[in-house]
């Protein structure tokens, strides 16, 4: 439990993360994110985007979340996790989906708003990433190269 707690709150530091996926082709992108209590992740995206046809075709991704201000001297800190991604979809979710998202990514909200989602002025859907299991890296907790792999 202490585990998940200290990469709960080590997610909730960062708001970036390296998103890969595979239909067609390979497709490797940053998204911001936001997480929830059960550690699923949500991104933003325009469905036409490479990822988000590949998510189409093959929903399996894998992705990769560290703090790019890190030194090779620092202790690392990192995740790498894969899971399953879904477009979320009705009305009320999605704009839950969309608060978690504003207050993890705070500066655009009325951009990134359900109005204009519901009336399509943007093209944007949002997307939701559930983890099946993440390889959490930290070196001052588990020791040099140490890291602690989760199941969900």
């Amino acid at each position: 439990m202490e585990n998940k707690q200290k990469l709960f709150d080590y997610l909730k530091s960062q708001n970036l993360m390296f998103l890969s996926t595979f239909g067609n082709e390979i497709s490797s992108c940053p998204v911001y994110y936001a997480i929830d209590k059960d550690f699923n992740i949500y991104f933003i995206s325009e469905p036409e985007s490479k990822h988000c046809q590949n998510i189409k075709i093959n929903n399996q991704v894998a992705c990769s979340i560290a703090d790019s201000r890190q030194t090779v001297k620092d202790k690392k800190i990192g995740v790498q996790l894969r899971g399953e991604a879904q477009e979320v979809s009705g009305s009320d979710k999605l704009e839950a989906v969309l608060n978690l998202w504003n207050s993890t990514n705070p500066g655009i909200e009325s951009i990134i708003s359900i109005n204009n989602f519901k009336n399509k002025s943007i093209n944007s859907k949002a997307y939701k990433i559930v983890p099946e299991e993440i390889k959490f890296f930290n070196e001052e907790l588990y020791g040099e190269e140490g890291f602690k792999m989760l199941k969900f």
